[in-house]
């Protein structure tokens, strides 16, 4: 909307200065800063300042007045406050601009504020005068940052409790399996004294499991704390980690004939993580276990250096020869399914527990065919992690 002021009724065209008088209130006595700009011979000069604006911005009204808008921000101060004036004059059609600026005061301190500023149209239609005026909500935005802060650690502190809580139930049921199975196993060799050691051996596991569970609750309540202090990401040796896996697969399916065979490239590879690590390769095992009706199951699992976008990562490919997974469920595979039961074989859950553990490391995990465009040959997980140096 244009505003029509005449000329003479706004500034003296002797003394060249604006009569205050006319916004003594408005101006002067106004607690948020303004500014009053002149457009003339093809150049704009701040006319005046007022009081409030001495006193936030921290200059005074002889370093402003009479000085180029451009000028004040190359260097001299910088003040968006004076650029946002320039925008208005070099698009004078606008006539009303509102926004949200941050400044800068003269001591370096940053601000939050809306700035508002009004052409001012003389009778020809042409732009005259600017007038700006800012309120300043630097309080309000620090209160909104610090809320957000807040929702954001609680609602991880939420999805780290809820991933804990799974992991508790979903390993736990791995671990009653394993002694459940060594019972059973014991059981059979009651009354022959000759299996004695066999007996020994299980027994050795099944208390080897109970000291796993009470490892897992200590970990997991360390884990689930809200301070990331506690769970901060450690160089672990993965080789280390995937052997420890292994080994505890073949105790724990004893039942079974395994073949795992590995392709670990170099003895040493390093990334960011914690003791999480080891339920990804256990989880992924067991997975490619449980869903193998095979008589021999053949598991191959591969590590190698990788670059990808000038990043060094490390490649883990789980490799099976399972029924496989079709493309429609490749891409829910991961997705955790709500209901979860003990008679489910665990698979969606423990896929998606898997899934946000390697989110967790900033790595990406997806599915792929053993054999390509055959996926009822077999599967292959993949996942990279960035290597730690």
């Amino acid at each position: 909307m244009k505003i029509h002021i005449p000329q003479d009724e706004l500034i003296d065209r002797k003394s060249g200065k604006v009569h205050l008088e006319l916004f003594k209130k408005g101006f002067e006595g106004s607690p948020n800063s303004q500014v009053i700009a002149e457009y003339r011979n093809q150049d704009v000069h701040i006319l005046q300042v007022n009081k409030a604006f001495t006193e936030y911005y921290g200059y005074s009204q002889e370093e402003v007045i009479g000085e180029n808008p451009r000028v004040l921000n190359s260097g001299k101060m910088s003040l968006v406050f004076f650029v946002k004036i320039w925008e208005a004059i070099l698009d004078p059609k606008i006539g009303f601009w509102r926004g949200e600026i941050i400044n800068k005061r003269k001591n370096g301190n940053l601000i939050n504020v809306i700035l508002t500023i009004n052409t001012i149209f003389d009778d020809k239609g042409k732009p005259r005068y600017f007038t700006a005026y800012h309120i300043d909500i630097t309080n309000r935005k620090i209160a909104e940052e610090k809320l957000k802060e807040s929702e954001e650690k609680y609602r991880i502190a939420y999805e780290k409790a809820d991933l804990y809580g799974d992991l508790v139930v979903h390993d736990i049921n791995n671990i009653l399996h394993v002694i459940g199975s060594s019972l059973e196993l014991s059981s059979l060799y009651f009354n022959s004294p000759e299996k004695l050691n066999r007996i020994k051996e299980l027994y050795d596991i099944s208390k080897e499991q109970v000291t796993r569970g009470a490892k897992l609750i200590s970990n997991v309540h360390k884990l689930s704390k809200i301070d990331d202090s506690e769970i901060n990401l450690k160089k672990t040796n993965i080789n280390n980690i995937l052997k420890e896996a292994i080994n505890y697969i073949k105790q724990s399916f004893q039942n079974k004939h395994i073949q795992i065979d590995t392709e670990l490239g170099v003895d040493d590879l390093y990334i960011k993580a914690n003791d999480l690590l080891l339920d990804v390769f256990e989880n992924l095992l067991i997975n490619s276990l449980r869903h193998n009706s095979n008589i021999n199951v053949e598991i191959c699992v591969k590590t190698s250096k990788i670059s990808e976008n000038n990043k060094k990562l490390i490649k883990f490919e789980f490799k099976d020869n399972g029924p496989g997974i079709s493309d429609e469920r490749k891409e829910i595979i991961f997705t955790r399914r709500k209901g979860f039961n003990n008679k489910a074989s665990g698979m969606g859950l423990g896929l998606s527990l898997v899934k946000k553990i390697i989110d967790s490391y900033n790595g990406k995990i997806w599915v792929e065919d053993r054999i390509t465009g055959e996926f009822a040959k077999g599967s292959n997980f993949v996942f990279l992690i960035p290597e730690a140096l």
